[in-house]
């Protein structure tokens, strides 16, 4: 187990022993919480156990976001790239090391970008003295996060170990704190059944194109009715959330920094009361009380994030309201359901086979997405950039420090989908001859080397919110962390294989929400176009949550 994981299981355990009756949580959850609070030693138990957990809860997207946030605190624009430059050389200085454990001939690479790193740390000790503090921020005080929390807002924290899952609550009035006997093995047991139920197929993807390579699917479409295990995922929210009831009624919004299997599985998609009728009966999962229908929901990295996001950050200066790129020119099968998969040969002393990649489905509907969400901002036509000029190159050279929206919409592959293919990756269209610069491909680590300062980044692909998509999986790695590090506030991305239709009408329905309402928030926006889709009457796929539930707001909705 993770030191800082038995850190905070030593705390919570504290806990138990100073309240007993906190230990048995599970049986009468609600009565054991007032218990706790009522208890003068819980209080200061829970505040421990609470910055505990954050230690261990240390992401690679949550450095990536304090990374951020401490070039936001340096408040020049001049300092600022300073702040950005150090980053980059120690990238680059990480990059060096891995090389020099083989080649030696980086080992002078690494001592040069190591001296670099010194000089710009002697300027930053003079022109910047909190960043040593910023750069390794420590947890945060429970009434430190009440004071960055607004009326309407909750924030969620869980952990998990082997033998439970620690949930701690905190809202302006006050705190809560829950262990449920529900340890990693079972928790991941239960999260792989309801992702088995979310996977391309069990909403009818076959009626539609989705943003995904072959290998994401199955041999063969499912067939009979879509169904979702309404019954476990309930027993999930009685477990976990239904004790907090009471604390969370009135709180729209639930920021929810998510651990082990917990991260790959939107809490839209629990069910808040027992559910009634089939699980495969459009009627019955239209007629679910889902979470989505009570709360918004925010993921965040980190508690931490929140001082980077509300303290540190500031609104995006940019001059233009949305750049968007998409829609790639592809020539795949007709059906849209298929694409190259695990192709021999793929890639090619690290660069892709232009041929394979231009073998993928295109996306009919993003072009008209992205348009739809510059319109909705009153971007102009000219931000928009699809089809043949969508290409690696046009997105690298491309000024998007000017942009407060930026958007993607094409094919999401994740690590290992395809041969060769290391880390996660944007599809744009291919060249006719493929260079290290653009392949059409735009991976992870080119995404991070992006100078960004949006608000939003809208990722509408498929398995954009973390590594491989599998529970236990670093939550929010990948195409998000590398974001996050180029610059990014908030992002929208997604959890599994999403259907080309679907992603469409969710994100510009957010949007149009926006439009018509700024203050709701990016998560309100969201949960909304979720209710519209699941409610259709016209399609009864879409009232199964693997159309309307695999987009996540990540950062700050505000």
């Amino acid at each position: 187990m993770r030191p800082t994981v038995l850190f905070a299981c030593a705390c919570a355990i504290a806990l138990a022993a100073a309240s007993p009756a906190a230990a048995g949580a599970v049986v009468e959850p609600a009565e054991a919480i007032a218990t706790v609070e009522r208890d003068p030693a819980g209080a200061p138990l829970r505040a421990a156990a609470f910055e505990a957990a954050q230690w261990a809860q240390i992401s690679t997207a949550a450095s990536a976001l304090a990374q951020v946030g401490v070039r936001f605190a340096a408040g020049t624009d001049d300092l600022a790239r300073l702040v950005r430059a150090r980053q980059d050389l120690v990238e680059a200085w990480r990059a060096a090391d891995r090389r020099a454990r083989t080649d030696t001939t980086a080992l002078d690479e690494r001592e040069t970008v190591a001296r670099r790193i010194a000089e710009s740390d002697a300027v930053l000790r003079r022109r910047f003295p909190a960043y040593a503090d910023l750069t390794n921020p420590r947890p945060l005080s429970v009434e430190r996060v009440r004071g960055l929390l607004g009326a309407d807002e909750a924030l969620v924290l869980t952990l998990v170990d082997p033998t439970a899952t620690h949930l701690f609550v905190v809202t302006r009035e006050g705190d809560a704190w829950l262990r449920a006997d529900l340890g990693a093995a079972d928790l991941a047991a239960r999260v792989r059944r309801l992702r088995a139920d979310l996977a391309p197929g069990a909403a009818d993807t076959a009626r539609g194109r989705t943003r995904a390579a072959e290998s994401a699917f199955g041999d063969e479409a499912a067939t009979g009715a879509p169904r979702f295990d309404r019954a476990t995922a309930h027993g999930l929210y009685r477990a976990l959330l239904e004790p907090f009831e009471p604390v969370l009624a009135g709180k729209r919004h639930l920021l929810v920094v998510a651990d082990g299997a917990l991260t790959s599985l939107p809490l839209a998609v629990l069910p808040t009361s027992r559910p009634i009728g089939d699980d495969g009966d459009p009627d019955a999962l239209r007629a679910t009380p889902w979470l989505m229908q009570r709360h918004a929901v925010t993921t965040l990295p980190s508690v931490g994030a929140l001082v980077a996001l509300r303290e540190l950050a500031k609104p995006s200066r940019g001059s233009e309201p949305f750049r968007g790129f998409g829609a790639p020119k592809l020539a795949g099968n007709g059906d849209g359901t298929r694409s190259p998969g695990r192709t021999s040969g793929y890639f090619r002393d690290g660069v892709a086979d232009p041929q394979a990649v231009a073998a993928l489905a295109p996306l009919p509907e993003t072009e008209a997405e992205l348009r739809r969400m510059g319109a909705a901002l009153g971007a102009p036509a000219s931000a928009v950039t699809v089809g043949a000029a969508a290409t690696e190159t046009a997105v690298k050279r491309a000024d998007l420090s000017k942009a407060r929206v930026v958007a993607f919409a094409t094919h999401g592959l994740i690590a290992g989908e395809i041969d060769g293919l290391a880390e996660p990756a944007l599809v744009l269209t291919p060249p006719a001859v493929a260079t290290r610069d653009d392949d059409g491909l735009l991976t992870a680590s080119d995404a991070a080397r992006l100078k960004l300062s949006a608000d939003w980044v809208v990722l509408s692909a498929c398995n954009t919110a973390a590594g491989d998509g599998t529970p236990g999986a670093d939550g929010l790695s990948g195409l998000a962390r590398a974001f996050f590090y180029a610059g990014a506030r908030t992002l929208l991305v997604s959890h599994w294989p999403v259907r080309d239709d679907a992603a469409a009408r969710l994100t510009t329905t957010a949007f149009a929400e926006l439009a018509r309402d700024p203050a709701i928030g990016r998560a309100e926006a969201i949960r909304r176009s979720m209710q519209t889709l699941a409610a259709d009457p016209t399609d009864p796929t879409l009232a199964h949550p693997a159309a309307w539930a695999p987009f996540v707001v990540v950062g700050e909705n505000r």
